[in-house]
């Protein structure tokens, strides 16, 4: 018996204030779609929605790293008493926390729909309406963004391909259409995303001025293909198909990909003098020249004022650290990521994350800067992809990781593999705090233990429910 999708399908792209520096728009943003798809501009456009539409808190923005993601990840101490207790818990059939659950699948299919309608209007077109390889860049960009999605939803809404590779999984939808789209297995799901990631990789390779050096100026084209660590470029395609190559246990093709974005030298460790800083106005706590792939989001003060600050404004959603918990995470009393992104125990002994902390003054190049992929995760990909063929290695690239955070317990000449790989959790739980990173790291390796918890983890829980109504719209049973 065949299971459905009905996508989420816009009968006009709505776009929101930002977007009219790129596009005249009509009243109450209703574009026709030959219109809108009549010049370069709406192409560019459309491609633009999609990252607003990523920045949204049900989705990157926060649900979808610091928010929910990480707490399924027990990342947190204390999550509050609202619905992240319950995410925490393991009790999916709370309503508030079926609601924020909800938003993630339609906003993420909402945005895959939007996507859809740009890879086929882009391959359909007159190749003069662009400008030099624009044309290529945007259908490659929608690609990417297309399989990006899809895999978080995959991570979280269907069985890890180790548990299961035949599981039925979600949907992969390729066409804007209000027709129902099958639900793909697993492995249907990865070899989809995999097909995405390297036709977007082919295209940018000879395009993407990251890679080929091309020099932009705010002249160049209006500005368009600046800041290429805001979208979805060359590397941070590689990037992404480094982790779906780890996922499947593609262990050859992960360390390649991951190798590939280390020796570009793109993306160099952040300096002393950029983090070891008295001014917090002046530390870049997300360590932007590592991020390969991140997002510009304008509202994440406010997203993190009512989680990640202690004047939160709504205590239900505070995500809280303990003192004793913090020091024994961080052993050394030299590590960046404990000295410089925590504030100072209160009198209850909690502590809270300042990574995202946006203080007033914060200059532009360092604020409302979310990053989505950064370079330590290249190198424990690439460490824990090459146990078994290179263990010293492995061992080399962690060392290098820790260095660079001045943790000064290095694994030692005579380490195994086991302590290899238990440094490498370690670093994931040090190194993406706030980052939506940690729970996948725990379900791909269908961990049955999980740090903080006694005891053996449910696996059952590393899967959300899909929405009720997408079961009894999409024929799920």
């Amino acid at each position: 018996m065949k299971k459905y999708f009905l996508p989420i399908i816009l009968a006009a792209l709505l776009l929101n204030t930002a977007c009219e520096r790129w596009l005249d728009v009509k009243p109450k943003a209703q574009i026709e779609a030959d219109v809108l798809y009549s010049r370069e501009a709406g192409y560019k456009d459309v491609l633009y929605n999609a990252y607003i539409q990523m920045i949204s808190s049900a989705m990157y923005g926060c649900e979808m790293t610091f928010g929910l993601v990480d707490v399924l990840g027990n990342v947190y101490t204390y999550v509050g008493t609202g619905e992240y207790t319950y995410a925490r818990d393991g009790d999916y059939t709370n309503a508030q926390l079926e609601t924020t659950i909800n938003n993630i699948w339609q906003s993420s299919y909402n945005a895959i729909a939007n996507i859809n309608s740009l890879v086929e209007n882009t391959r359909a077109a007159d190749p003069a309406l662009f400008t030099d390889d624009n044309r290529d860049i945007i259908l490659a960009e929608a690609l990417g963004l297309r399989a990006f999605i899809h895999f978080d939803l995959l991570r979280l809404f269907a069985p890890s391909y180790k548990m299961d590779p035949n599981a039925f999984a979600i949907p992969y939808v390729t066409r804007y259409t209000n027709q129902i789209t099958p639900e793909y297995t697993v492995a249907a799901v990865i070899d989809s995303i995999l097909v995405d990631l390297n036709q977007a990789a082919a295209l940018l390779h000879d395009t993407d001025p990251i890679i080929t050096g091309r020099q932009i100026t705010a002249n160049t084209d209006d500005g368009y293909l600046l800041q290429r660590r805001f979208r979805l470029n060359y590397y941070a395609v590689k990037a992404v198909l480094a982790r779906v190559y780890l996922y499947k246990a593609d262990l050859p093709n992960a360390a390649l990909c991951a190798d590939e974005v280390i020796n570009a030298g793109k993306f160099p460790w952040t300096r002393d003098d950029r983090i070891v800083v008295t001014d917090p106005t002046v530390r870049d706590a997300t360590y932007s020249s590592e991020q390969v792939f991140a997002l510009h989001i304008p509202r994440l003060s406010e997203y993190t004022a009512n989680r990640l600050r202690e004047e939160g404004l709504n205590s239900s959603h505070l995500l809280q650290f303990s003192n004793a918990d913090v020091e024994a995470l961080f052993p050394t009393a030299d590590d960046w990521r404990e000295l410089f992104a925590w504030t100072a125990p209160r009198t209850d002994q909690r502590r809270y994350n300042t990574k995202l902390a946006q203080p007033e003054g914060y200059p532009d190049s360092l604020a409302n800067r979310l990053p989505l992929i950064r370079l330590p995760e290249l190198y424990l990909i690439s460490a824990e992809a090459s146990l078994t063929v290179d263990p010293e290695k492995s061992r080399l690239l962690v060392n290098e990781l820790k260095a660079h955070r001045e943790c000064d317990i290095l694994l030692p000449a005579a380490a195994t593999a086991d302590d290899t790989r238990a440094e490498i959790l370690q670093e994931y739980r040090r190194e993406f705090i706030a980052e939506g990173i940690l729970f996948y790291y725990y379900k791909r390796l269908d961990a049955d233990q999980m740090a903080n918890i006694p005891g053996n983890y449910d696996k059952t829980r590393y899967t959300l429910p899909i929405p009720a109504e997408e079961i009894e719209f999409g024929n799920r049973f």
